[in-house]
């Protein structure tokens, strides 16, 4: 009996599930026509004929063309627009990757540090979380150029174009405010878990504070950050335009704004987001499977 009430609420999970990419698909798609009822007047209605001509272009996605903004030429959107999803994944994974590992290196390091100095490292990261995302954006791309001029030396390419395009730099400016995000969340969350009951338990056992961080708090902690994982993309995802401008890497982003033709922004929006969507849903189906526990990412 246990087991049929389980599987239909994972049945009725899932079907509910199914639907909201609907929603995705249909916002994606009145934001991308959006332009054709707007003018320098206001608002105006710009005939069926343009709105089917729209989506008959969306029947038959493998013919679209983007227009150059400087020169007019008209190009396929077909497979270049694979090349600039591929730049901005690289970029966003790798600054995810980066940004939780310095952050989880910090906590390490901070774990068995005097208490006055975890709550001045507490203190200072939520001073930092303050500054405005485009500040250290800027501010690190002018640290890059200084070492350069000033060392003669690029420890790595800050910038560039097609094959040579910049990636390891602009994904390390893009993870700094997620480690600052991260670092401050783990060392908040670390000193709530060690108030609980098991936390005392497993040291009166005499179980070293380094396995009970590693085995049970990390856990612990990992699976509640998952829990502001859309808040930390939307980050990402909204400082990834200013990174691929300042570094001219040819992604997503700055394509999206670029080429804004109705039916190339929808391809491109829903290529974009459909991935950092599924990501989301990855993880929400994981701390459901975990936990019994519906959440909203």
């Amino acid at each position: 009996m246990d087991g049929q009430v389980s599987f239909l609420a994972w049945k009725s999970y899932l079907m509910h599930e199914c639907i909201k990419p609907l929603f995705l698909i249909v916002g994606v798609l009145l934001i991308s026509v959006s332009p054709l009822f707007m003018s320098v007047e206001g608002f105006v209605w710009p005939g069926l004929e343009k709105i089917a001509g729209i989506f008959g272009q969306l029947m038959s996605p493998e013919s679209l063309v983007y227009i150059h903004p400087e020169s007019g030429e008209e190009r396929s959107l077909f497979p270049v627009i694979f090349k600039a999803f591929a730049s901005s994944v690289t970029v966003l994974g790798t600054a995810l990757v980066v940004s939780l590992s310095l952050a989880l290196l910090g906590t390490l390091m901070l774990w068995r540090a005097p208490k006055r100095i975890y709550q001045l490292s507490l203190s200072f990261t939520s001073i930092l979380q303050s500054i405005p995302d485009v500040v250290f954006v800027v501010a690190s791309q002018m640290f890059l150029v200084w070492l350069y001029v000033e060392t003669g030396t690029t420890f790595i390419k800050l910038a560039g174009a097609g094959e040579g395009e910049a990636v390891l730099a602009p994904a390390l400016v893009l993870s700094i405010l997620p480690t600052i995000y991260f670092f401050q969340s783990m060392l908040s969350l670390v000193e709530e878990e060690k108030e609980k009951p098991y936390y005392e338990m497993a040291v009166s056992k005499g179980l070293p504070k380094t396995f009970i961080l590693l085995t049970h708090i990390m856990r612990n902690m990992l699976v509640r950050l998952s829990y502001q994982a859309k808040f930390l993309i939307s980050i990402m995802v909204s400082n990834l335009l200013i990174v691929e401008y300042l570094f001219e890497n040819f992604g997503m982003a700055s394509f999206l704004l670029t080429y804004s033709q109705p039916p190339v922004f929808f391809v491109t929006a829903l290529l974009f987001f459909g991935p950092v969507y599924l990501v989301l849903k990855i993880v929400e189906l994981t701390l459901y499977f975990f936990t019994r526990q519906e959440v909203s990412l």
